[in-house]
């Protein structure tokens, strides 16, 4: 029987799942320069829902596979979880689950101290950058978490991990009896009139700003690195030098578990 490729990347707060064909949604490293990145073809989002919070909860995760993807039976997953209860709902009901984590066969050497305790986003993320044609580079991953990922010559080194830039935000907003949660977003630099629109300046401009403060002392401690952005805040960091790409985790996830 036919399957049919989906990557699916289980997150803290989402997971989201789409379709891998391969060829042109392989990263690609800029040959005209040495810190530009190929803009690869997107993996179609075929769906998403909230992470389950426990095992009871994975049966609302089946039902959304099957009305986007049809039946799991049919379906070749690479997954790549920082949530066990997702690979145990999917390991009795997908045609061929493969997990992405630091069994596989990395495209790099490994210098962490204790590989299995490495989230293996970040294992997928080390990977899309190799496998681009990065012999070094410094992936950085906003989500809930924020975490920074040194690929050094060749090596995958350590890096570094922060509260995401919404998640310090809104945990300030609900554990401060004065403060209430506020959406983050663009703000101006004018200081806020009353504690909402101060809570939301600060968030923006710290969180922002501490994140690209992170970017600019790593690559001024370890030399010049090419940058590639991802997770669904990275897009508000993106620029000319610093390119985004909402889909390397799952990229990273195919090529680990050999789409």
């Amino acid at each position: 029987m036919s399957l049919t490729n989906v990557v699916m990347d289980a997150g803290n707060s989402q997971v989201k799942w789409g379709l891998w064909s391969g060829g042109d949604q392989i990263p690609r490293r800029d040959s005209r320069d040495e810190f530009g990145l190929q803009p690869a073809a997107p993996v179609p989002v075929a769906g998403s829902c909230p992470t389950p919070s426990a095992a009871d909860d994975t049966a609302a995760l089946c039902r959304a596979i099957s009305a986007t993807v049809g039946d799991p039976s049919g379906l070749r997953v690479a997954l790549v979880s920082v949530i066990p209860a997702v690979a145990a709902a999917l390991a009795g009901i997908t045609g061929d689950l493969r997990l992405a984590d630091h069994t596989a066969s990395l495209p790099f050497r490994l210098g962490v101290t204790d590989p299995a305790r490495v989230g293996p986003d970040r294992l997928c993320n080390m990977a899309a950058a190799a496998v681009a044609g990065f012999s070094s580079a410094l992936v950085v991953d906003a989500g809930t978490a924020t975490t920074f990922d040194l690929l050094l010559d060749g090596e995958f080194v350590g890096g570094m991990i922060a509260p995401g830039m919404a998640f310090a935000a809104r945990q300030l907003g609900e554990a401060a009896p004065m403060l209430e949660p506020v959406p983050f977003g663009p703000a101006s630099w004018e200081v806020g009139p009353d504690t909402a629109a101060a809570l939301t300046a600060g968030a923006w401009h710290t969180g922002v700003g501490g994140v690209l403060a992170a970017i600019a002392g790593i690559r001024a401690h370890y030399g010049a690195l090419p940058v590639i952005l991802t997770g669904g805040l990275g897009r508000h960091l993106e620029s000319d030098i610093l390119p985004y790409d909402p889909d390397w985790t799952m990229r990273g996830s195919a090529l680990l578990c050999n789409l």
